[in-house]
């Protein structure tokens, strides 16, 4: 079974390596977020508390 899209996130690092959470159909390419791309992201940092509520993929992770 496939997970959809929509509503799926990916942690991603920015060139400073700040660590964000961003929609996976906001990005291009999940090892290289552009600046624009990342105004789609939240700040890891305050993710936390509700990380549990969010389907977040490891997308080098073999299928």
């Amino acid at each position: 079974m496939t997970t959809p899209k929509k509503n799926v996130y990916v942690r991603v690092k920015d060139g400073k390596g700040n660590e964000f959470v961003c929609p996976l159909d906001a990005l291009k390419d999940v090892q290289e977020a552009t600046d624009e791309e990342l105004d789609s992201c939240v700040d890891d940092g305050t993710v936390g508390r509700y990380a549990s509520n969010i389907n977040i993929v490891d997308p080098n992770r073999k299928k």
